[in-house]
């Protein structure tokens, strides 16, 4: 390399230094980065037959009604909940020697008298596992049954030693409607002595539930709509054929006229013939919510939703010109960066997830594509309309002024309570009255009774986890109507558990049975006759309203944070809908784990009482004299915040040149970044700012807290002085290198 580029080189690295020292002086702060927010780990799953519980013999007939010329088949499912395999071994079938005289007999002990129906053997059952298998009987193996009628089939199952050398025995019990071959259509199987094949038929009412599935908190999306409608139309075309009550979660109504002209086409069409239906409905309490629970909380008044603006913003309404005062209840939709959405996956549902509450599903806010812009124009031409009221949301004229408390719940205080709302007729289970008729009056109030071993029949039929459970669940159904009508019962309403239908798969199944009853006929809940019945006090369990309550009074705290939001209403009615969605009586159930459901809404809770605050670093470390240095905002809410931070030194080592900023937006569950400038007055030492959070007005004040920082602006100076003596060196040697070999000549260079 010749002398001349040398020098160049040298120069180059000289001035990189230079440029070193410069970036250095103006460099930012060097801050730790903001601990990152993390996700809520998923709760552990529980594992199955851990709880003590032992093995379990479930055996259903595959045809609850036997009629002529039919072979029988039964479902067995053997469920082996523990940690040890059940060794195979021998299944028996037996059936009652003659048919049982009433439903009484039912949940009493199987008969002594029986025949043998049929064996078979049954493989080893994993730990914590099941079997199914299939056990038929031919027509012409049938022991010879005395008369048509209701009977009785016990299984038993006794296993192998094992290793162990210990047996199992299990047993399990079930019912079938036995029609003999001289069956008069239309008739019905007889029980007991002088019993008819051709006794007069059972008039059945029903009170059909239309809900939402368990796994959606507040309002259905748009995907959900297009996903249950169908179960919904098949629904209500089998309860038209059953001349059904119908009973509506008005979230229902409200959650397809809530997205407008943008609603799913099959929705609206449900929607249409649901109104212009000639059944009769009456409305359920917002989100199914439970009367006698509010009752026994004390409450004057019933829950109602206060606002669903939160979903209708995603609706696509006729646009209006706004006035100078919009009207009271409509505030404007969300800003286009605003995203409050649940429960959707795609574009349009997909972008707006982040409002779903969990719990298996968890909460689900309604969220859809991506919030329509905020366009409200300002010199009165056409803009986004106002969106439509609750009223309007949840009107229904033609529906029964009826409640539906929580089966055997209902005292003195809940009709009470129903009465000042405006609800004369209550909707009772048999359970909850003293008397046998299905239609009464009890303290001024008209009460439907419904019949509750019918309705835990159903549920079974509807809700069963496996095909055997539901058969069973069918079976026990059909022969307890066979015995009612032979019984010459007055007319009986059957209510459809509204946990059972919103869950189920086939949700119209249990009306398709009843159809292919034929000693059944419909009968409308008008028909049912009045008879002396008087109310049996429930009441409700107390760790259920304890939980009730402490849920109850954090909705103020939580809705007190949509000062910070844009559209402050938003929260509220979101927290009101998932309250009210928690009061659901399908909780009420002693089986529902009321309190895993309360513990994941404690938990969604706890992440909305978050609202908007700054995320703490650990340290924060400020090595140079002035700096702009990070403050990282947290949003917790499902809506778009506009927040005002304030910000001061806590100490005199530190002076802030800029202590407001006024309307900071921080997008729903999102993060975002403020630089507040500071300049540090001593060369080392501890500090920190204080940083407020409030809403966009000033008050109220959401969040306060002190970052610590730490100072080491002689850092600076030192690494300053270092740099400098090196690029003096370097710069010394290069010259001094350079003056020697110009005075060696060219021989030097050599």
């Amino acid at each position: 390399m010749s002398p001349a580029r040398r020098r160049h080189v040298r120069a180059a690295l000289a001035a990189l230094l230079a440029l070193g020292i410069i970036g250095t002086s103006a460099s930012p702060a060097l801050a730790r980065p903001a601990a990152a927010v993390p996700a809520p780990a998923p709760a552990p799953a529980q594992e199955e037959g851990t709880d003590g519980s032992g093995p379990v013999l479930v055996l259903a007939p595959r045809e609850s009604v036997i009629r002529e010329n039919t072979d029988l088949a039964f479902e067995v499912l053997l469920r082996n909940p523990g940690e040890d395999p059940v060794p195979g071994g021998r299944l028996e079938l037996r059936i009652s020697a003659a048919p049982l005289r009433d439903a009484a007999a039912l949940d009493a002990a199987p008969p002594s008298a029986t025949l043998r129906l049929a064996e078979s053997t049954l493989g080893e059952t994993a730990a914590e596992g099941e079997q199914l298998a299939t056990v038929s009987v031919p027509q012409a193996e049938l022991p010879p049954l005395s008369d048509a009628g209701v009977y009785v089939v016990e299984g038993s199952f006794v296993s192998d030693a094992g290793d162990a050398g210990k047996e199992v025995s299990l047993s399990g019990t079930t019912s079938l409607v036995w029609r003999s071959p001289g069956a008069a259509a239309g008739g019905t199987a007889g029980s007991g002595e002088g019993a008819s094949a051709a006794s007069p038929g059972l008039r059945l009412a029903v009170i059909v539930p239309i809900v939402l599935p368990s796994e959606i908190r507040t309002l259905p999306t748009r995907r959900q709509l297009e996903e249950i409608v169908p179960a919904w139309d098949e629904l209500l075309t089998r309860a038209r054929a059953q001349e059904a009550t119908l009973a509506i979660d008005p979230r229902v109504i409200a959650g397809i006229r809530a997205y407008g002209a943008d609603v799913p086409e099959s929705a609206s069409r449900f929607l249409t013939r649901l109104e212009q239906s000639t059944l009769p409905s009456f409305l359920l309490q917002f989100a199914d919510a439970d009367p006698a629970a509010q009752a026994a909380l004390g409450y004057t008044s019933l829950l109602a939703p206060s606002s669903l603006d939160f979903v209708s913003r995603f609706g696509d309404f006729e646009p209006s010109t706004p006035s100078p005062t919009p009207r009271s209840g409509t505030p404007k939709p969300e800003d286009a960066n605003g995203s409050e959405a649940a429960g959707g996956s795609s574009a349009s549902d997909d972008a707006a997830s982040g409002a779903q509450e969990g719990s298996g599903s968890t909460d689900a806010t309604p969220g859809e594509e991506g919030e329509k812009g905020d366009d409200d124009a300002q010199d009165g031409t056409p803009s986004r309309p106002q969106l439509p009221s609750l009223d309007e949301l949840l009107s229904w004229p033609q529906g029964l002024a009826a409640a539906w408390p929580a089966n055997g719940a209902v005292d003195s205080e809940t009709l009470a309570l129903l009465r000042d709302s405006g609800l004369s007729t209550v909707v009772l289970g048999s359970g909850n009255v003293e008397g046998s008729a299905s239609r009464g009056r009890i303290e001024r109030s008209e009460a439907l009774v419904t019949d509750d071993a019918l309705g835990a029949a159903a549920r079974a039929a509807l809700a069963g986890a496996t095909e055997p459970e539901r058969a069973a669940g069918a079976a026990e159904l059909s022969s307890r109507l066979a015995l009612a009508a032979s019984g010459g019962s007055d007319p009986v309403l059957l209510g459809l558990d509204r946990g059972a239908v919103a869950d189920a798969s086939e949700p119209a199944a249990v009306l398709d049975l009843l159809a292919s009853l034929d000693w059944l006929s419909p009968a409308p809940v008008s028909a049912l006759p009045e008879g002396d019945i008087e109310l049996r006090a429930g009441g409700t369990d107390e760790s259920r309203l304890e939980l009730l309550r402490a849920a109850a009074a954090r909705e103020s705290s939580i809705t007190e944070l949509g000062a910070v939001l844009v559209h402050p209403e938003y929260l509220s009615g979101y927290q009101r809908a998932r309250l009210l969605d928690l009061f659901a009586t399908r909780y009420a159930d002693a089986e529902a784990e009321f309190e895993t459901v309360a513990a994941q809404f404690r938990e969604r809770d706890s992440e909305l009482l978050g609202g908007v605050r700054v995320i703490s670093t650990e340290h924060t470390q400020l090595v140079g004299s002035s700096t702009r240095l990070p403050v990282q905002l947290r949003n917790a809410l499902p809506f778009d915040a506009l927040v005002t931070v304030e910000v001061a030194p806590s100490s005199a080592a530190l002076a802030v040149e800029e202590r407001r900023f006024a309307d900071v937006a921080v997008a729903a569950e999102s993060n975002d970044r403020l630089l507040v400038p500071v300049r540090s007055r001593v060369s080392s030492g501890e500090s920190g700012i204080v940083v407020t959070v409030s809403a966009a007005s000033g008050d109220p004040t959401v969040f306060t807290s002190t970052l610590p920082v730490t100072i080491r602006s002689s850092f600076e100076t030192i690494a300053l002085w270092v740099l400098g003596v090196l690029a003096a060196l370097l710069l010394g040697f290069g010259t001094w290198r350079s003056v020697r070999r110009r005075a060696a000549g060219p021989g030097g260079a050599e």
